[in-house]
């Protein structure tokens, strides 16, 4: 073992190589799992589109622009309809 570390060793530089590309390929994918976790985090965050629907239908009713028959009708449609 004492002769793999004699200067001028060629294996001695591919093993130094070979493990500092190891090293960055581990740092690379713990950032890329941590950003694709982050990312998928803050999409569940944001509001639905059929969640501002309900909001906007619910200003409606309050506001009187709507009777409650119609607001009855129109969430239960909202509320079947496929969610994106």
């Amino acid at each position: 073992m004492g002769e793999f570390f004699t200067p001028g060793n060629q294996a001695l530089g591919v093993t130094i190589a070979v493990g500092f590309i190891v090293v960055l390929t581990l740092i690379g994918g713990a950032l890329w799992f941590t950003l694709i976790k982050a990312r998928k985090n803050a999409a569940s965050t944001e509001p639905h589109e059929s969640d501002h629907a309900i909001e906007s239908l619910r200003q409606r009713y309050v506001r009187g622009e709507i009777s409650k028959e119609q607001y009855d009708e129109q969430l239960r449609l909202l509320k079947e309809s496929p969610k994106n």
